[in-house]
């Protein structure tokens, strides 16, 4: 099984954004409607025009469980002017595409940037880190994903503490960091 990961730096998920929107429109706003609302791959694609709004209801067909998403205005004329721009009608699927091209349209975004392991899922485990960065509460972040176990969450969020620790000791190994006097010469069997 591959490891799906996420994008933390906001440099990053803007580079993905914007990349994947020059590649193709509807990419970018596949990548743009799942970083801000959580929802999985799936969801997205069984999304309808007349589902959507500037606030809306998903019914995750993974779980059943109901997912209330809120649109920040900006987000909204983002993706009002994306269904002007492909005249969408309010039976048209918001998304008329397939797992399988969104994947290969996000692995090559993120190979265009230097980036490794991304695929749909990464969307999920992008707006876990930001969620949990603004509130800073593992419950909180349960609760947005809709997980059951915060157990759970914390898979999706370890790449997320990995990063950030990484980026704090400048990339150094946290061995050399935490405790700097004891190397391998310094070791005895």
């Amino acid at each position: 099984m591959r490891v799906v990961k996420g994008v933390y730096d906001d440099d990053d998920q803007f580079m993905m954004l914007a990349t994947l929107t020059m590649d193709k429109p509807e990419m970018g706003m596949i990548f743009y409607l799942g970083v801000i609302s959580g929802l999985r791959i799936s969801d997205l694609l069984a999304l309808r025009v007349r589902d959507v709004g500037d606030a809306f209801r998903v019914v995750e067909s993974k779980t059943k469980k109901i997912k209330l998403v809120q649109l920040p205005p900006e987000g909204w004329l983002f993706l009002q002017a994306y269904i002007d721009w492909r005249c969408l009608r309010p039976d048209d699927l918001l998304f008329p595409t397939t797992r399988q091209t969104v994947h290969k349209y996000f692995k090559k975004a993120a190979e265009d940037l230097g980036l490794d392991g991304i695929g749909p899922h990464s969307m999920r485990k992008i707006y876990a880190w930001n969620v949990f960065r603004v509130s800073g509460c593992l419950n909180t972040t349960r609760k947005a994903l809709n997980h059951k176990y915060a157990s759970t969450t914390v898979l999706y969020l370890i790449g997320g503490f990995v990063w950030a620790l990484k980026r704090a000791f400048g990339g150094k190994p946290i061995n050399e960091v935490v405790m700097p006097c004891y190397s391998a010469q310094n070791t005895t069997a």
